[in-house]
């Protein structure tokens, strides 16, 4: 995971005047062939490298909501 990236979002948001403006993270993608019908279609594939780097196993819903519940917090003002 990208750990610091929400709070960074976050503050860049706030300083440039933009508090209520929402964000989405990916605190719980996972990783999963489960996307490449979505990518095929939009022609979207990765051009290069492997994304599980920075995506959850799909079997570890425990670290995935601790992830979730980080986010939360780093994401409010």
């Amino acid at each position: 995971m990208m750990d610091g990236q929400v709070a960074a979002i976050r503050e860049t948001l706030t300083d440039s005047g933009f508090k209520d403006t929402l964000i989405m993270a990916y605190s719980a993608k996972m990783a999963s062939s489960m996307y490449s019908p979505f990518r095929n279609a939009a022609e979207s594939r990765p051009r290069f490298g492997d994304r599980r780097s920075y995506q959850m196993p799909y079997g570890n819903l425990r670290e995935a909501m601790r992830e979730i519940d980080e986010d939360v917090r780093k994401g409010q003002t």
